[in-house]
């Protein structure tokens, strides 16, 4: 049986590449200066940024993923990931885009309007551009909308939705007089409306949404038609490469690049490949050789900027010895955050920190040390808390219990080298409070499909992506319990009412407030150790402009190409 979807939550991420999350109220993305964490220290956005008439006209730019979209609609669960995300993000868009500081913004390509014009109930007025037009030249309108909202907003099990955020507070979505104009009305007070409206994903043509057997295996082979700058023009599954040329339809400004080249490359031989000047970008992330290689090509140069991705020891709550949550709590106090912070940041010539909250980033408004004040590194807490759960050291230092030497297993994806690396250190931390933890290393492919979702593992080790609105999207990853992005298998019953609170709170300040609750609430409990947040460090071939590493900023395909 499928679990429920709710808010759309974060996206996760393997090594370099992971599933996505959305999060954070408007108001809630600015630099709070009395947080400590090197997140400060770097900037938004780090691509080097040039005026339209500063790029040169025409080119080719050449991309990276890890793996080939299994489902090229992202509203699907099966195509929410970040690989699918980063591929299509040419093609779409939508009325609100985020600026470099995380605030959204009118989109005007899409747009002349979004807003807020009543509050009991709520309604969102909503004015379209209507020069906005799908690939095929049919106009974009509140119809598209309206299917894209029936299709997710879970009241038909039917579809397959990663999320049901947002839309299922929409009570209704009706034009105002045109089919550029409409409302949206929610059944209560719902901040993070915006956050529904940013493409990608962008919405749906209405046919793409019409039936859930197109909405969930209609786009397995072929692209979801463009709204965006760029269309995809050919998936040669065989050599594993996508292309994007200029959408002869859009009604924008000319993009500067003629063609965008994305080509499936492993995570192990994405560093060599960038070396060999076969692509232009390389996210290294937290990976050292990465960086090191990249630091040789000598027509390159690295970009460093604040980041929304945060590392994790996920935790499958549901069965077994983890159902306990004692033995939840005493591996946070074993896991030593700081030391696989440092190993993973430091070599790639950025400051270590540890992640301290489930909600925010460091550096965001609203962002507390909850996570450090109750699971923070402490052998002896750790020792004692196995003791209380049963599980005490026998002869040979191994913790037992009725007999049971307590052994766990890690799952991680095969050639994804930062994920094993923090499950190496995650399996040495353990040994040193007396739990062997085995390693089970499964095809990349099939990490999340086959394992990850459907609960196959005991322990596991990727990252969640964020976007700009952190509080709602954070819901999913943990309430309900038979939430689609909730691979835990567990919550706690005051989530829900916290996080219902939390939504229907306008006033930024007293979110916040609410929001550190729901932190406080996921630090006792433990379904996640949240290890560090990853700073975007990117390489970048010289030249390219306006595109690499950033933190909020949606970016503007119209303008990334190579500086004149």
């Amino acid at each position: 049986m499928r679990r429920r979807n709710t808010a759309f939550a974060a996206v996760a991420v393997l090594s370099a590449s992971a599933l996505l999350l959305t999060a954070c109220a408007p108001g809630n993305t600015a630099t709070d200066t009395s947080s400590s964490g090197a997140a400060e220290e770097l900037p938004s956005t780090a691509w080097a940024a040039a005026d339209a008439a500063d790029v040169q006209d025409g080119g080719t730019l050449n991309l990276s993923i890890g793996s080939m979209p299994v489902n090229w609609n992202s509203w699907e669960v099966d195509g929410n990931e970040v690989d699918s995300i980063n591929t299509i993000s040419p093609t779409t868009g939508g009325p609100i885009r985020i600026g470099e500081d995380g605030t959204p913004e009118i989109d005007p390509d899409y747009a002349i309007s979004a807003e807020v014009v009543s509050e009991d109930p709520q309604v969102v007025e909503i004015k379209l551009n209507p020069e906005a037009v799908w690939e095929d030249g049919t106009p974009i309108t509140y119809k598209d909308y309206v299917a894209t909202w029936q299709a997710v907003n879970g009241s038909n099990e039917a579809y397959l939705p990663a999320s049901t955020a947002i839309f299922e507070d929409i009570t209704a979505i009706e034009s105002t007089g045109t089919d550029f104009d409409f409302t949206m009305t929610f059944d209560k007070i719902t901040a993070d409306w915006q956050s529904i409206l940013v493409g990608a994903p962008g919405v749906l043509p209405a046919a793409a949404a019409a039936t859930p057997e197109t909405f969930n295996a209609g786009y397995l082979d072929s692209p979801v038609p463009s709204s965006g700058p760029f269309m995809i023009s050919d998936i040669d599954t065989s050599g594993q490469v996508v292309t994007l040329v200029r959408n002869p339809v859009w009604w924008g400004e000319t993009p500067k690049l003629d063609t965008i080249i994305v080509k499936v490359i492993d995570a192990a031989t994405a560093p060599t490949s960038f070396g060999n000047s076969e692509t232009d970008v390389l996210y290294i992330s937290s990976n050292a050789d990465a960086y090191e290689t990249a630091k040789k090509r000598t027509d390159a140069e690295i970009q460093a900027s604040g980041g929304l991705t945060w590392t994790h020891v996920t935790m499958n709550g549901s069965k077994g010895p983890l159902a306990d949550v004692k033995v939840r709590q005493a591996i946070g106090h074993a896991v030593n955050r700081e030391l696989i912070s440092e190993s993973a940041n430091t070599p790639v010539g950025v400051p270590a920190t540890t992640q301290g909250s489930y909600v925010f980033m460091p550096g965001q408004k609203g962002y507390e040390d909850n996570v450090g004040a109750a699971i923070g590194f402490d052998v002896d807490a750790a020792a004692k808390l196995f003791d209380e759960a049963g599980y005490e050291l026998n002869d040979d230092g191994l913790r037992e219990k009725d007999g049971d030497v307590l052994t766990l297993s890690i799952t991680v994806p095969a050639e994804t080298p930062t994920n094993k690396q923090r499950a190496v250190q995650v399996q040495a931390d353990l040994k040193d409070v007396g739990v062997t933890v085995e390693l089970d290393e499964v095809p990349a492919a099939k990490y999340f499909s086959d394992y990850i979702i459907p609960g196959d593992y005991e322990m596991t080790s990727f990252s969640w992506q964020g976007t700009a609105f952190p509080i709602s999207s954070t819901e999913a990853l943990f309430s309900p319990v038979d939430s689609e992005s909730n691979f835990t298998g567990i919550t706690d019953d005051s989530l829900e009412g916290l996080f219902d609170e939390a939504n229907a709170e306008l006033d930024p300040d007293a979110r916040l407030k609410i929001a550190d609750k729901i932190d406080k609430v996921l630090a006792a409990y433990v379904p996640i150790v949240p290890v560090a947040p990853l700073p975007n460090v990117y390489a970048v071939k010289d030249g390219l402009v306006n595109y690499g590493a950033k933190q909020f900023q949606s970016v503007d395909w119209t303008v990334v190409g190579w500086a004149k």
